[in-house]
């Protein structure tokens, strides 16, 4: 069977665990001004992506709970197919959440005087947003990531192909910057991903970056 049908028949499907029985996710609400450079319906249409994925996740996690109990033999080849599928809807919501907190509270220049500010400049020297803009500009969907590792207490920059291939396991993100087509063909059209990389980083609050690198380093 097509996977996508798979997929299609298991979130269409009706399934008896009850939220009451069953840990849901809800999607958040986020408080997003006006952004230059990003209109306000291309927003709002992310924003409805972004509720998709949870959606999908919490319905994913109980069909695979309901085929479990029905026979893991019966329903093997779509138990694995939604196993497969479970990582890329929480990775899209948990990234979009991480996103769009971003944007919250207004455009914030990055403090160099900060933790997080001084830590950057010793280990990018002033070349951060470019290399980040370098990144996000690779073909394919995907998402431009800043990570920390705690351990080897550095930096680490990378490129999720989709949102669930190519992480840097167990290292939490200070910065998510998507790059799928729906981010920018709205306002800027196919070709228009450089100029959408731009009107990020004008809008970016900085200060949410900083205190997720305080939390960590806490």
């Amino acid at each position: 069977m097509d996977p996508d049908a798979i997929l299609a028949f298991a979130l269409t499907s009706t399934y008896s665990l009850s939220p009451k029985t069953y840990p849901m996710y809800e999607a958040k609400k986020f408080n997003i001004p006006s952004l230059d450079g990003i209109s306000g319906e291309s927003v709002k249409q992310h924003i409805g992506l972004y509720e998709g994925y949870v959606k999908n996740f919490n319905a994913i996690s109980a069909k695979l709970v309901e085929y479990a109990k029905e026979g893991t033999e019966k329903n093997a080849i779509a138990l694995g197919e939604l196993v497969r599928r479970k990582s890329f809807e929480f990775d899209g919501m948990r990234l979009h959440e991480l996103y769009f907190e971003q944007f919250e509270s207004g455009a914030q220049a990055l403090n160099g005087e900060s933790g997080f500010g001084k830590a950057l400049a010793a280990e990018y020297h002033g070349y951060f947003v470019e290399y980040m803009k370098a990144i996000g500009g690779m073909r394919g969907p995907g998402w431009a990531i800043l990570y920390y590792d705690p351990v080897g207490r550095q930096f680490q920059t990378g490129f999720a192909g989709e949102q669930h291939q190519g992480h840097f396991v167990t290292l939490p993100v200070l910065l998510a910057l998507d790059v799928w087509e729906h981010t920018y063909i709205l306002d800027y059209g196919a070709a228009g991903k450089a100029k959408h990389l731009d009107a990020f980083f004008k809008n970016l609050n900085w200060g949410v970056v900083e205190k997720r690198f305080e939390r960590i380093r806490a």
